[in-house]
């Protein structure tokens, strides 16, 4: 296949503004590519229905039942925009400039999830060690809910592997990544004028007493460290409450997110919220918090096979080894695979991801077509560096 091919390929995935939406579109693109490849009739393909307009492929290549079974994934859906007059170039034209690709997406992940397949389609129709199973996933820059559904519809269980393409670039493999958990705090007060605040009890300085026991609660295992992930986080990041500037407000709320570790995990920061609730009522506080959605922090070990087949083909390919660490955010994996289960996540990307004039370098998303071709010409056969 040729470099224009598979770049327009791209180009045509980030004009698509699947911002929550519009991943049935990608999906199409994607088969659609396929088709003209000529070699869709080696292609087992399954659509999921995930919400109207939102839809998930699921694509199964190789024959032999026998042979391990490699799944890779990547998700459709890409942020918000943001102010699109911030950006140098319209965040859906996908302009390239010396050398670069621009475009909300570019490097997470449509870089990713395009050269996945363009990969998966070099290699459709020969004779391949083993089977692998493509996963377009919706809904990851949201809750992870599509790579949950196809989980919970089974088909991630008779996985031997399985690489998340999320942009990490070609110097590092992430083989864990920490856990999240998102909650909402809540305080009642009560109205009043605000000339005569002795009538009322104001929730948003009831929210603040919350909140810093909450912060402090938290603190206590944020000062923990991981011997793979390092220190967990906890952050408030959404806030409001009241509804004139002359009235004693009635009610208040904060959210927060927390990103976890096995040395401090979801369950610990449960206990701690509900502790600094306990404390605040002694002030006199009514108050909540409530927790809105948790994944646990995930691990793989260092050399498993996916990632040993990994940095033989790197090192058969010019790169040096690539530091094998745990990442900071979290992936579809965190829904996909069980604790410990053999994982990787590797992709192209920068760390342009969510910002305005966010990019890919051209050269960066072919070079990936060609490991991923390697990874899957060779995986379940012993190690590239073996072979040659």
């Amino acid at each position: 296949m040729s470099d224009g091919t598979a770049i327009a390929f791209l180009q045509d995935l980030i004009r698509i503004p699947s911002v929550g939406e519009q991943e049935e579109t990608v999906a199409e693109r994607i088969w659609e590519f396929i088709e003209a490849s000529g070699k869709a009739h080696y292609f087992h393909k399954q659509s999921i229905p995930y919400a109207d307009g939102r839809e998930e492929l699921v694509l199964d290549v190789g024959k032999n039942a026998d042979a391990p079974l490699l799944g890779v994934s990547g998700h459709m859906d890409v942020v918000k925009a943001g102010n699109e007059k911030d950006w140098t170039y319209p965040p859906f034209a996908a302009t390239i400039k010396d050398g670069l690709l621009y475009g909300r997406g570019a490097s997470d992940m449509k870089s990713g999830l395009a050269a996945l397949v363009v990969a998966l389609t070099n290699v459709a129709g020969t004779n391949l060690p083993n089977r692998i199973r493509f996963m377009g996933t919706t809904s990851e820059e949201v809750d992870n809910g599509g790579a949950a559904k196809l989980a919970k519809l089974g088909f991630t269980k008779d996985l031997d592997a399985l690489l998340v393409a999320e942009p990490t670039g070609f110097k590092t493999i992430w083989h864990g990544e920490k856990g999240i958990l998102d909650f909402t705090a809540q305080v009642k007060g009560k109205a009043a004028h605000s000339s005569q605040p002795e009538l009322g009890k104001n929730a948003i300085n009831d929210l603040l007493t919350l909140a810093a026991l909450t912060a402090a609660q938290a603190k206590v295992l944020t000062d923990k460290t991981d011997p793979l992930l390092g220190h967990a986080t906890y952050n408030p990041t959404l806030i409001g409450g009241g509804v004139q500037v002359n009235i004693i407000p009635e009610s208040g709320y904060f959210r927060g997110n927390i990103r976890s570790t096995p040395t401090a995990n979801n369950d610990q920061f449960s206990q701690a919220l509900q502790t600094a609730v306990q404390e605040s009522k002694k002030q006199g506080v009514d108050g909540s918090i409530h927790v809105d959605s948790a994944l646990p922090a995930l691990a793989s070990a260092p050399d498993n096979p996916l990632i040993k087949q990994l940095q033989a083909i790197l090192r058969a390919n010019g790169y040096d080894t690539a530091d094998v660490i745990g990442g900071p955010a979290i992936s579809d994996a965190s829904v996909m695979i069980p604790n410990g289960f053999p994982f990787a996540v590797f992709g192209p990307g920068n760390d342009t991801n969510h910002q305005v004039d966010e990019h890919i370098k051209v050269a960066d998303y072919l070079a990936a077509i060609h490991l991923y071709t390697d990874l899957f010409t060779h995986f379940g056969a012993g190690l590239m560096e073996q072979q040659n």
